[in-house]
């Protein structure tokens, strides 16, 4: 009797507009997102990960059942970060032919898009040929997948971005691709309207932090951390997370 291949899971992920960000402002975001790495994996969240290309992300999980909550944890880490502005500053864009005004106005609209969206993330549940840190390889179908879905949301050589989904699925099982991808939808919606504070809140909701905990952390009050996660839709979060958890993958 052949034996079920186990499944494994990787993410993908992609800061937007990361080209429109002062070289400083994108290094400290390259610094803390591997910091937040380093911990995820010593937290057990995570096998391993990398910041590769710059803005590009990729998490290695053995076990798919904690991929979901990895993503939130990026998502929200990523888009309580404050973006410090000087439009009159260079970014790590290539210069075009635009005028100054254009250019200028075209910026702020991209950095507009990284505050409202922060990251695209793809997760991919499915087997690896090797995943070894000490290599720093990753190679097979599921980082294939994972990797294709954050390609195909490019926008890099369009002259008007838009973006509509910022979390995605993929898996074998198509029925599975439907309803997971059907909750990221809605999760997609919470992302796009929650503050900088709120995000911070559902992060350390993520990391298993209580009220309390997040009250003194943050310096704030209970109630107030209480009503940040109510604004957010935590609920909704906590259920979808439930869900995933349990999945035989």
């Amino acid at each position: 009797m052949k034996l079920k291949e186990k499944m494994q899971a990787t993410i993908s992920a992609d800061i937007v507009s990361s080209t429109a960000m002062e070289l400083k402002q994108l290094m400290e975001v390259q610094q803390n997102i591997n910091e937040l790495i380093h911990q995820l994996s010593a937290q057990g969240f995570i096998s391993w990960g990398r910041v590769s290309k710059g803005d590009n992300i990729e998490c290695y999980l053995k076990d798919p059942k904690n991929s979901l909550r990895v993503a939130l944890l990026l998502k929200s880490f990523i888009k309580k970060t404050p973006l410090y502005v000087d439009l009159d500053a260079p970014s790590t864009e290539v210069a075009g032919n635009s005028g100054t005004d254009d250019k200028s106005k075209s910026r702020k609209k991209r950095l507009n898009l990284f505050t409202t969206f922060g990251v695209r993330i793809a997760i991919a549940v499915g087997s690896m040929r090797i995943a070894e840190e000490s290599c720093n390889v990753m190679d097979g179908e599921a980082i294939y997948a994972s990797g294709r879905a954050i390609e195909q949301q490019k926008t890099s050589n369009r002259k008007k971005i838009t973006i509509k989904s910022t979390l995605f699925f993929h898996a074998e099982d198509e029925e599975l691709n439907d309803r997971i991808n059907a909750y990221l939808g809605l999760i997609d919606v919470l992302f796009k309207r929650a503050t900088a504070r709120q995000c911070e809140v559902i992060f350390h909701r993520l990391t298993g932090k209580t009220e309390e905990e997040i009250s003194k952390l943050l310096g704030i009050s209970q109630s107030a951390v209480n009503q940040h996660s109510t604004q957010f839709g935590w609920k909704a979060i906590e259920q979808v997370l439930k869900h995933y958890e349990h999945i035989k993958f």
